[in-house]
């Protein structure tokens, strides 16, 4: 029962449909089968199913309109159970908010048998329907900066459990020491859609250590003496894990990523170091081939100034330096043979936002080198021009008829200060909605790289490649995905113009 399928940029669909679950379901089933082979990632949400492309392809929309799923009986998926200790922070005003004890609240939310309707807002996270209509609580008014993980809550008409520390909204209610997302296991996510879940309730459980755990140390080939204001690891990123809500992530400029790799020699999908706004100095513990992309600016080997774009012979004991940028902002470096460390499903990718993959470049790291190729083919072209504006061509998003699209159109914003790689925060015109919209609320649907969502404020975010797998933003427009790379080195200042076109 598919209402509509909406444009979500120019290498993804929104579905509209009235069993979000099934319709996934349905999809799996066609993707297991050889269907849908340019398909990257399904994403089911509330009233949405995000499917994803490799590449431009308008004839998939044809084949997600003819795509027949069979709803789920009642009692298919595999049942969780989830032992609870109910003293959470918020249980008081609960009770308060729905007129019950706190013994009451406890049986309402231990007697259904929920399902998982979605994943969104943090890997592992799920939204679980079924919840007794007298706990359909709302959202806390102040969100806290921090919720521990194994936190059981309420919100919105659907409970859920916090999988890793974060900040979060919702009331809290309880705790557990169920692992809701765990790397190493297969799958990562223990609740996942169509799962159902059981809570029950419990005096004690054991202690939570919320804490990331660390990479294994390497030996070495080269050491960070300096790791300038944030370094990271990246490579082409995961996708295909937006059902249990872990996003794509993935070097931010991708076509810097992929020169400097191929200067050295390296497959385009190995991981280099992004390094936004220099500072970053490297010590070679063995020679080493080196090529730096990206941002222009300064760069010295052992205080002598060097070229970017080409490949740099580093002796060992020396050291490579990253200057501040004078025009753009990140910098890549790849090295001949890879970085190599050990993977998070599939990828050496730091996404910043959900906390996955290697952590951020410290000084006194010691980072491993792979074997390089024996026989690497070197390219290299030269570095493109970094403009000192943006002027970015956009398709209309799925939520476009809620505003004034022309508005968009015509006005000009700047990136702030409060940008990074979870999204361009801009600042501007107003984005206002037209009157039929104001008020209305938006079920949390899947969100893109490159999707412009319209906070209350008016005030556009451009989406980046650590975004939330699903946002409750409305999306005005969509970036195509030919100048996605270019946000990736726009400072904050630098003005931004949006030119409509159709898809």
């Amino acid at each position: 029962d598919v209402t509509r399928i909406l444009a979500m940029g120019d290498r993804a669909y929104l579905v509209e449909c009235g069993d979000p679950l099934a319709y996934y379901a349905a999809m799996d089933t066609a993707r297991g089968a050889g269907q849908f082979p340019g398909v990257t990632d399904v994403v089911p949400a509330a009233q949405t199913v995000l499917v994803r492309l490799s590449a431009p392809d308008p004839s998939v929309r044809s084949m997600l309109e003819a795509l027949n799923p069979v709803a789920a009986s009642a009692d298919q998926g595999t049942l969780v159970e989830i032992p609870v200790v109910y003293d959470g922070a918020d249980l008081d005003g609960v009770t308060a908010l729905t007129g019950l004890s706190a013994d009451e609240v406890v049986e309402r939310h231990t007697a259904p048998t929920y399902d998982v309707a979605f994943c969104g807002f943090a890997p592992g996270f799920a939204y679980l329907r079924g919840t007794d209509p007298l706990l359909a609580v709302p959202r806390r008014d102040n969100p806290r900066t921090r919720v521990p993980a194994g936190a059981v809550a309420l919100a919105a008409g659907y409970t859920g459990v916090y999988p890793r520390a974060t900040p979060g909204g919702w009331q809290l209610i309880g705790r557990t020491d169920a692992v809701l997302f765990d790397v190493t296991r297969e799958p990562p996510a223990l609740l996942t859609p169509g799962t159902r879940v059981r809570f029950r309730a419990v005096e004690r459980i054991s202690d939570m250590d919320a804490d990331d755990a660390q990479a294994p140390v390497h030996d070495a080939a080269i050491e960070v003496t300096a790791p300038g204001p944030l370094t990271l690891l990246q490579d082409l990123g995961r996708p295909g894990h937006g059902a249990i809500a872990v996003g794509p992530s993935g070097a931010f400029d991708r076509a810097a990523h992929r020169l400097a790799n191929r200067i050295v020699g390296n497959d385009e999908a190995a991981a280099t170091l992004e390094c936004a706004g220099g500072g970053l100095q490297l010590r070679a513990m063995a020679a080493c081939t080196v090529a730096v992309t990206g941002a222009h600016g300064p760069i010295d080997l052992d205080g002598s100034p060097v070229d970017r774009g080409t490949p740099l012979h580093v002796p060992a004991g020396s050291s490579l330096t990253i200057g501040q940028p004078s025009s753009g902002l990140r910098s890549y470096v790849a090295i001949r043979g890879g970085f190599n460390a050990p993977p998070v499903l599939g990828s050496l990718a730091r996404d910043t936002m959900a906390g996955l993959g290697p952590a951020p470049i410290q000084a006194g790291d010691l980072l491993a080198i792979g074997a390089p190729d024996s026989n690497p083919h070197v390219d290299f072209v030269p570095l493109p021009a970094i403009p000192d504006e943006l002027t970015l061509h956009v398709v209309p998003g799925p939520r476009v008829d809620w505003f004034d699209v022309g508005a968009l159109d015509a006005a000009t914003y700047v990136v702030t200060d409060r940008s990074d790689r979870v999204g361009l925060r801009l600042q501007g015109s107003p984005l206002l909605r037209t009157p039929q919209a104001r008020g209305r609320e938006l079920e949390p649907e899947g969100m893109v790289r490159g999707a412009l969502q319209v906070p209350p404020d008016g005030q556009p975010v451009l989406l980046g490649p650590d975004h939330p797998v699903t946002g409750g933003y409305p999306v005005i427009a969509v970036v195509i995905d030919a100048d996605l790379d270019a946000c990736a080195q726009a400072k904050p200042g630098t003005p931004v113009r949006f030119r409509l076109r159709e898809w």
